[in-house]
């Protein structure tokens, strides 16, 4: 019965690691992966339910995909992820043609359901065999079970091949709890992947020409299979030949240990760049989020990494217009904006998020406040990465090639090691180490010269 599958993935990085896991899975099962719907057998929308608005995105692109089963009433029209947990009620109200409905930790499941799904729509579920699912009203099949050990670290992932960079999940799940995020609601606790079966995944991209490893998790940084931290594993990682550059992301500044920024300082192959969210520059505003550090030790954590590692890039996440943050508390994010000075930057107008417990506080901060407020951090972050841009401006980088540029005939685009995107003038090869002159620079680009 395995016919082609197509898998469309939206939001994070984790996201796009879970396809791949997908699709190497099923690929295990006799699937083979399409890149047109209209050729599949199972269209598959792998989703995130962190932004505003994803529902809306994700109900219009599954109504949108919806139309091919008029022509093929055998098809099956599935959702995965974080959305798929955390909204199914309503999802699969407003798209009644949905087969299947699968949360981030059933993805072992997957073969099973399908074919439930492909052969005995009308069969009670209990009646096939597929535990843990449950029909919503004889359609679809909802498998939605949070397993508290599941780590995925047995089965394939689908990288496509001439993958440059592979995102590798080390850790599922958070114990945080900020009050804004729905994230252990939908993917459960923390639980780290077993270090060799991560290294496993590591020599088994660096064999198929990956040159650069970026190690995942919701609190990356939290990671550890018994004495193993995220540290020692970045340090074993580093060892596995034809790996140039590893990084991690999403870190919590909590668990940001003096043993992780040793190695990122002593490791070369450790990329001198962080994401390290900060959310909001006012202790009052931090405290009423959880966050679990003050603004002080945020600043203490900055200059303890650009001690060790004087070229690191910093990005950042930010919430603006958070319940009860006032005009004095969004002055306080700006100024610690300038000060630390980001080389990029995401940044975010709150939204109440069900199950949450900011959910439960007054919506206090006008959605006009809100757009005002985060049109204004926006040019400032523009300006400052702009001025952090320039400063490399007549200075050699080290760009990872990654493709042909896309408007300049003649260059290739890449990665530096901070993982600010570089334009070259070259014709080097995919997954080459160019040094390069920066001769120009925009907010967000190096337009360089192949030395």
């Amino acid at each position: 019965m395995p016919g082609a599958i197509y898998v469309e993935t939206f939001g994070c990085q984790m996201n796009v690691a879970d396809s791949e896991l997908i699709i190497g899975h099923l690929a295990a099962h006799g699937y083979a992966r399409t890149h047109d719907p209209a050729a599949a057998d199972v269209i598959l929308l792998n989703t995130c339910a962190i932004r505003e608005h994803a529902e809306e995105r994700v109900v219009g692109r599954l109504t949108d995909l919806a139309r091919h089963k008029l022509e093929r009433r055998d098809l099956v029209l599935g959702m995965c992820g974080c959305m798929a947990q955390h909204h199914r009620t309503a999802l699969t109200a407003r798209v009644p043609m949905l087969d299947l409905v699968v949360g981030p930790d059933a993805y072992r499941r997957l073969p099973a359901l399908l074919d439930a799904a492909r052969t005995a729509r009308a069969t009670p579920v209990g009646a096939r065999g597929i535990p843990h699912a449950a029909r919503a009203g004889g359609n679809p099949l909802i498998d939605v079970r949070l397993d508290a050990d599941e780590t995925y670290a047995d089965l394939p992932a689908a990288r496509a091949p001439g993958d440059i960079r592979a995102w590798v999940t080390i850790m599922r799940g958070c114990d945080k709890f900020c009050t804004f995020c729905v994230v252990p609601y939908v993917r459960g606790r923390e639980r780290s992947v077993p270090a060799d079966a991560v290294l496993a995944q590591v020599r088994e991209a660096a064999a198929q020409g990956v040159r650069e490893v970026v190690f995942l998790g919701q609190t990356v940084n939290a990671y550890r299979d018994g004495a193993c931290d995220l540290a020692m594993l970045l340090r074993r990682a580093a060892e596995v030949p034809g790996i140039a550059r590893l990084r991690f992301t999403s870190p919590h500044p909590s668990d940001m240990t003096p043993s992780l920024i040793a190695a990122m300082a002593e490791v070369p192959a450790v990329a001198p760049q962080l994401h390290l969210p900060v959310q909001s520059g006012s202790d009052t505003v931090l405290a009423n989020m959880a966050r679990g550090y003050t603004v002080g030790e945020y600043r203490d954590l900055v200059a303890r990494l650009r001690d060790r590692i004087p070229e690191i890039a910093l990005s950042t996440d930010v919430i603006v217009g958070f319940p009860d943050e006032l005009p004095e508390d969004f002055d306080a994010t700006c100024r610690l904006v300038e000060e630390v000075g980001y080389d990029h930057a995401y940044l975010f107008k709150y939204s109440q998020r069900s199950l949450t417990k900011a959910a439960r506080l007054p919506d206090s901060v006008s959605e006009d406040e809100k757009s005002r407020r985060l049109a204004h951090i926006i040019a400032l972050q523009e300006e400052i990465a702009a001025e952090r841009n320039r400063r490399w401006i007549g200075r050699s980088v080290e760009v990872l090639v990654e493709r042909p540029a896309r408007r300049s005939p003649g260059h290739v685009a890449g990665k530096t090691p901070q993982f600010t995107t570089a334009v070259v003038a070259s014709d080097a090869a995919p997954g080459t180490l160019v040094w390069a002159t920066v001769t120009e620079s925009t907010a967000h680009t190096l337009i360089a010269t192949a030395a």
